[in-house]
């Protein structure tokens, strides 16, 4: 009889909220919306679909203790890439999570307000789900789709550990963390900041039954991190035991740098996000502290305030901030998933007071037109992220067979030899007609890794490869002495005359710039 009550309890809750999900369906396809129809491929891809025939990236993901993306991808079939399929199963993943994790709060929240959250419930993930920071991480058609699936995995583990917890029967009680523990295996290993959302996640969860309950919950709150303890301990073994990296990128700096530098790195993080700096960034965060310090000194004076709202508001307020204090450093901006989801949460919150007091009914129209406003500007940059992409895809799509086809028109091609193609500095291609360029995207497959020993090489000639122009790929000495032989010859830059050239061995250099 509990088990229906609890089917009867969700399926409510879906009635109830059909315009929300309208609301958020409707912004999701507005920022993600390009990725149906783009049939271009992002960076990694490339080296992707050049190493299918002895695993692809499948070795590499696990040696960064990402072995949960490689069985997710292999359970959807993605080894042979259909990016369709791939955009397709993470947009409708993102909707479906929104809705988890709107299930999952409304679970936790007192009956008497629970009218008010699911009226307005979309406020969270419409905030949360259309930053730019996930333009950049979605853009990654590899792993877009396990993406998608692993932050799914965290409302939803959450919800069968809460259930657990309640739970009288042992059996069910086992199943259901048994279940959970799995599922959050799996989804640490898809990406490391899903660790660090999942601590965010379980902040709110705390913070909501504190006030649900007028209790500290200690109890709560200890199995909960129990639990997480468990859970991250089994995929740091399992990593280890697959092959997981001693040094990785996300290799905490605090050794090797220093405290006092790295202090100075993540106030620099700090800085950035509380001045709104770049496109990834806006005043919601500074909002957010403002509702926080304005939740607690509200309930303070009404003497509601519990120790525990103090520290799940002030672990939630933080949480935009956890990768930068574990590594020591900024972190690429497709990693910050907490900054939008604390955003998110707070304004949520932020509207759910606004709408108990009739007496403040001016405040809540601006708090909404507030809310529209900020998800359309941040709905429409992603949807010119990918716009950028979509170009910048084409751009190279076009250089790659014009430059194919000038090696192919030279004198001393030869259709039945083997080359070796070595490209000297960077193509930045003309994005006119693009609006946006970001960390990643807008980045040319003849301008990415510029910086590192191979140069473009790996990339570029992989890309060729891909579109049918069969060259072999460069090493780092070869690129090397094509940088000393384009220098000493003075070389001209692409597409002037002799920018391309035959050396011994079949090797073709091209001169995309001067090396600066």
């Amino acid at each position: 009889m509990e088990e229906r009550k609890e089917y009867n309890d969700i399926v409510v809750f879906l009635k109830k909220s059909k315009i929300s999900i309208i609301i958020i369906v409707l912004f999701t396809l507005f920022a993600f919306g390009q990725r149906l129809i783009s049939g271009g491929f992002s960076i990694d891809t490339e080296l992707y679909i050049n190493q299918l025939e002895t695993g692809g990236n499948d070795s590499w993901w696990i040696s960064l203790s990402r072995w949960g993306l490689v069985f997710l991808n292999d359970f959807l079939q993605m080894g042979t890439l259909p990016i369709f399929a791939s955009n397709f199963l993470t947009v409708v993943i993102m909707i479906i999570y929104s809705i988890a994790y709107n299930y999952l709060f409304y679970t936790l929240i007192d009956e008497k307000y629970k009218e008010i959250f699911v009226k307005f419930q979309f406020i969270f993930p419409i905030i949360f789900i259309t930053n730019p920071i996930f333009a950049e991480q979605y853009n990654f058609v590899l792993q877009n789709a396990g993406m998608a699936i692993a932050i799914l995995m965290i409302p939803v583990s959450i919800l069968l550990v809460n259930h657990g917890i309640e739970e009288e029967n042992k059996i069910k009680k086992v199943f259901c963390y048994l279940v959970a523990v799995g599922m959050s295996i799996i989804g640490f290993a898809v990406y490391q900041s899903i660790i660090l959302l999942y601590i965010a996640t379980v902040a709110v969860c705390y913070l909501l039954k504190v006030i649900k309950d007028k209790d500290n919950n200690w109890i709560y709150l200890l199995k909960q991190i129990g639990i997480f303890l468990f859970i991250a301990a089994i995929y740091f073994v399992i990593s280890r035991i697959l092959g997981q990296q001693d040094t990785t990128y996300l290799q905490s700096a605090w050794t090797k740098d220093g405290i006092k530098q790295c202090l100075i790195n993540i106030a620099y993080c700090i800085k950035n996000v509380l001045y709104c700096d770049t496109i990834f960034y806006n005043i919601g965060y500074i909002i957010s502290i403002f509702v926080g310090i304005g939740m607690i000194v509200h309930l303070a004076i009404k003497k509601q305030l519990k120790i525990g709202i103090v520290l799940a508001t002030i672990g939630i307020l933080m949480a935009p901030f956890y990768i930068m204090i574990i590594t020591g450093v900024d972190q690429l901006k497709r990693t910050q998933f907490n900054y939008s989801f604390v955003i998110g949460i707070m304004i949520n919150l932020l509207i759910g007071f606004l709408a108990q007091r009739k007496s403040l009914k001016y405040l809540l129209v601006i708090g909404l037109v507030f809310v529209i406003g900020m998800a359309y500007i941040q709905s429409y940059t992603t949807a010119n992220l990918f716009y950028t992409a979509d170009i910048t895809y084409k751009k190279d799509e076009y250089f790659a067979h014009e430059l194919a086809g000038r090696i192919e028109e030279k004198e001393w091609y030869n259709d039945n030899e083997e080359y070796t193609i070595v490209f000297v500095g960077e193509h930045l291609p003309d994005l006119k007609n693009a609006y946006l360029k970001s960390e990643i995207i807008g980045r040319s497959f003849f301008e990415f890794d510029y910086q590192y020993i191979y140069g473009v090489n790996q990339r570029a000639t992989a890309f060729l490869n891909i579109l049918g122009h069969d060259f072999n790929m460069a090493t780092a000495e070869e690129f090397e002495n094509a940088k000393q032989y384009a220098e000493e010859n003075n070389m001209p830059i692409y597409p002037k005359a002799d920018s391309i050239q035959l050396l011994e061995n079949n090797k073709i250099i091209v001169r995309l710039s001067e090396e600066y």
